[in-house]
């Protein structure tokens, strides 16, 4: 939360969390920061609660991009000895998993770009 403050000047609205990251403590300092919290709650759930409740499918694309970058680029079998040494190897298989997503969606724009220069005016085709 800290370094998103740090990057963006302020703390996001909401969080998507799973049961790991919603301890007491952590909601407790979510709430103070007034930071939306959207995760199970604790104890026996009220009407309130419910409306906030993250809904099954709404984490599938964050899971997802773990088990890409755990299947697909190999984050599950980093062994480095030093901490910050694990750490380099995440954010460079971060960095390449943001970079795949930008290429592609620079392929698809750079294709509707060329498909404007390609149209023919109907007034040359008769």
């Amino acid at each position: 939360m800290e370094n998103y403050r740090e990057r963006f000047g302020f703390y996001p609205a909401k969080v998507l969390a799973d049961k790991l990251y919603c301890s007491r403590e952590n909601r407790k300092w979510l709430k103070e920061k007034g930071i939306k919290l959207a995760a199970k709650p604790l104890g026996r759930p009220s009407a309130k609660a419910v409306e906030n409740h993250v809904s099954p499918g709404e984490r599938n694309p964050i899971e997802g991009k773990f088990g890409q970058a755990k299947n697909g680029y190999g984050m599950n079998r980093i062994r480095a000895r030093l901490k910050n040494t694990s750490q380099s190897w995440i954010a460079s298989i971060i960095l390449v998993l943001n970079l795949v997503k930008l290429a592609g969606e620079a392929l698809l724009w750079m294709g509707f770009s060329a498909w404007e220069d390609l149209k023919v005016p109907m007034e040359s085709l008769n």
